[in-house]
């Protein structure tokens, strides 16, 4: 096969389908859609979303056995249908691409090595794992539990897929200087390490809280519900969903102190402001700014109960470009560095 000398490019590309993916995942939420296409893949036992109240009726009567938390009686509009069925379509176009993508890897493998391969095998691994966990968070009605599952795979295969791209980068043409030629200490590489999984258990606890009954606990509204907790700034903590909302409040802050520290040392450590190390601790630094005041938004906008869907979706995605951010700076400080210092396998 021959190399074309961008190929790198596609693993990249792909992380993008799949940061969109976990878009319309927060679209279908925001929506009320998660139970919009009972069965899978299929829809109503239909391959469309177009179903009418009719035929969702008919449907119901000859599945009963699959009727969600909604009753029997519900039914969705083709909005609503839609937002799941355009979910299950990005899914399959990008099962298609990792396919091809996994095909030039292995057609390339003795132009860029084995080991993108073998990690790019990993990654498309995920990507079935990942569509396992959609049809159990299909078949669960949406447990909590199963949504902030389905989210944690969902960005752990978006970075495999970035990871894949710099190493693809690296072997066929080289990383640019920028990027390849950078030194950090190995107590902060693991510094970030252990940031980065802290994030993701928060952003987890996250997907929880706004898919359960939990969201509201702290109450709603300027101050009593936010930055208090039951107009309280330590509230009694006898109630469940009162215990996880706060957790999730005060990991948040610790997590901003640790980021402020990490951006402290990484300042005494790296001279260089337009080092790219140090302008993507300041891009998380950033995101994480601007998904704590979306977060205070989304409690302080409530009316009776109910939340702007809207901020509920940017709190989600800023949270996940967080994530994404600061994990993609360990893999360039890491596996980059590995990869100098064994190109190929």
């Amino acid at each position: 096969m021959v190399a074309w000398y961008r190929s790198h490019l596609i693993p990249f590309g792909l992380a993008l389908i799949a940061f969109l993916i976990i878009t319309t995942g927060g679209w279908i939420r925001i929506n009320d859609a998660g139970e919009s296409c009972p069965d899978w893949p299929t829809c109503f036992g239909t391959w469309g979303f177009d179903v009418s109240s009719e035929e969702q009726e008919k449907w119901w009567e000859e599945n009963p056995d699959e009727i969600d938390s909604r009753g029997g009686s519900h039914r969705y509009t083709s909005y609503q249908i839609f937002t799941e069925w355009s979910h299950r379509a990005l899914v399959a176009v990008i099962g298609i691409l990792v396919a091809y993508s996994h095909y030039t890897a292995w057609s390339l493998r003795d132009k860029i090595g084995n080991r993108v391969y073998r990690i790019h095998f990993v990654s498309s691994m995920f990507l079935i794992l990942q569509a396992v966990l959609g049809y159990v968070t299909v078949d669960l009605d949406n447990a909590p539990w199963t949504v902030s599952l389905h989210l944690f795979m969902a960005l752990i295969f978006t970075l495999s897929l970035i990871t894949v791209g710099l190493i693809w980068w690296q072997e066929q043409s080289g990383l640019p200087e920028k990027l390849s030629k950078l030194e950090m200490s190995n107590w902060l590489k693991k510094y970030i390490w252990y940031l980065t999984l802290i994030i993701l258990l928060q952003l987890m606890i996250g997907a929880y809280l706004s898919t359960s009954y939990h969201r509201a606990a702290c109450d709603i509204g300027f101050y009593k519900g936010w930055p208090l907790c039951q107009n309280s700034i330590l509230p009694t903590l006898k109630q469940f969903g009162i215990i996880l909302n706060y957790g999730h409040r005060l990991s948040a802050v610790a997590v901003a102190g640790m980021l402020y520290y990490l951006w402290r040392e990484i300042k005494n450590e790296i001279e260089d402001s337009s080092n790219i190390i140090r302008k993507m601790i300041n891009l998380t630094i950033g995101f994480y700014g601007i998904n704590i005041l979306l977060g205070g938004l989304y409690v302080v906008t409530a009316v009776d109960g109910v939340f702007l869907g809207w901020v509920s979706l940017l709190h989600l995605l800023v949270g996940a470009c967080v994530f994404l951010t600061l994990a993609s700076t360990y893999m360039i400080t890491n596996l980059v560095t590995f990869g100098r210092e064994d190109v190929t396998s």
